[in-house]
């Protein structure tokens, strides 16, 4: 019996260090982006019970102009079975503030259908000294 309640102990101790790491993880990756509502993200987007594979689609494939267009990419990741990260980078955009925009999008499984659950944005600003470096600022 002791034996028993000495590895749950440890088990638990386990499992906070993990979700404390995956949380502090999660925090440092969202730290240069600016937090978008997640709400209008989604009715802005027409994401509905999506997947992250079409979340990346929607994102990927918009109605913005794409004539010279530097580089589109589009990334999605599985940190765990039940989560996503879904990042999209769009650079040498037609806008004279904004040369190039990403946006971080992260989902959750939850009773096996897919849900938003944060969202971030940086970009690059066109004119300016900071031209080069993603911002969670907006561009002037």
């Amino acid at each position: 019996m002791l034996k028993q309640s000495v590895v749950l102990a440890a088990l638990a101790t386990t499992l906070v260090s993990v979700a404390t790491a995956q949380s502090f993880a999660q925090g440092s990756a969202r730290s240069g982006y600016r937090v978008v509502n997640v709400k209008n993200f989604v009715a802005n987007n027409q994401i509905s019970n999506s997947n992250p594979n079409q979340v990346a689609v929607k994102l990927f494939a918009d109605a913005e102009e794409a004539e010279g267009r530097k580089s589109e990419n589009v990334d999605v990741k599985y940190p765990t079975r039940d989560t996503a990260v879904v990042v999209m980078t769009k650079e040498g955009l037609a806008d004279d503030s904004v040369a190039a925009i990403r946006r971080r999008v992260e989902m959750r499984r939850v009773q096996n259908r897919w849900q938003v659950t944060w969202v971030g944005e940086q970009n690059k600003c066109a004119r300016g000294g900071g031209s080069q470096v993603w911002t969670s600022k907006l561009c002037s």
